[in-house]
């Protein structure tokens, strides 16, 4: 099975590029991945948030590039630094889950781990000012999204599906200045099959009549194939290492590749 990484260039129908336009066109339908001619209306669309609407990992990738020149001030190299981090990340996720609070405690420890308590006293305020500053930045809402955004709210109903600490999740919905073409928002701890099984019953959907979008193999994809709905699958090249998994075939029944994510409206 290909890497995320390796589908970010491929698209759907024997890896070439969607060509909505024109009757021989297949678009997705209401039903079991069916694909009609002419746009579908009246479905649902369970939308990412970070990295598919907005920015995101950019502003978590600054901050880990000053973590390791800190460090390597302090004789650590930069690489180490960096495996250290991600290994306690990936520990911390499960228990603790997303966010910036897990972020700052993360880079914390990997200090204390890779400098010791003295040298890591000195460095940690300045991590703690620069994780302070992630709740601040400006939204940088990704090009397209909006408009494409307001024509398929005409069509469909749209749920923006998250995953992370609630908090700092619906504050960057707020910002972002986007709530406001979606149905619902939706927050949750973590995206798995069982929580898009009890997102289409909230909502009251069956996954035949329901797409997930997003940037995420791991989060976006794998989970929401499994438990029934569709999804497109928009690459963002600054996604979380963390959230890069395997894919399915990109010939899938229910899955489509797009480049970016205002592609949507030839296809929905």
């Amino acid at each position: 099975m290909p890497a995320a990484r390796d589908l970010a260039a491929r698209r759907p129908l024997n890896g070439k590029l969607p060509q909505p336009s024109g009757p021989r066109s297949p678009r997705p339908g209401p039903e079991a991945g069916g694909r009609l001619h002419g746009r579908a209306s009246g479905l649902t669309l369970f939308i990412d948030a970070d990295d598919t609407l907005w920015e995101n990992n950019i502003h978590f990738e600054a901050v880990i590039r000053d973590y390791c020149s800190l460090l390597e001030a302090s004789g650590v190299d930069g690489a180490t630094a960096r495996a250290t981090l991600l290994g306690i990340e990936r520990v911390r996720t499960k228990t603790h889950g997303y966010g910036v609070a897990n972020f700052n405690q993360s880079l914390r420890e990997a200090c204390r781990r890779l400098a010791g308590d003295d040298a890591a006293a000195a460095i940690i305020p300045h991590i703690d000012a620069r994780c302070d500053a992630l709740r601040r930045h400006d939204m940088e809402v990704i090009d397209g999204v909006e408009p494409t955004l307001e024509a398929l709210a005409r069509r469909h109903r749209l749920v923006l599906f998250t995953k992370g600490d609630e908090a700092d999740q619906r504050d960057k919905v707020a910002r972002s200045g986007l709530a406001g073409w979606f149905h619902a928002v939706d927050v949750v701890k973590e995206k798995h099959p069982e929580a898009y099984r009890e997102a289409l019953i909230r909502h009251g959907v069956t996954g035949r009549a329901s797409w997930m979008i997003g940037n995420s193999p791991r989060s976006d994809v794998t989970p929401a194939l499994a438990a029934g709905l569709g999804v497109v699958f928009v690459p963002h090249p600054a996604t979380w290492v963390l959230e890069l998994d395997a894919l399915p075939d990109a010939t899938h029944p229910r899955l489509l590749v797009l480049e970016r994510f205002a592609q949507l409206t030839d296809w929905f």
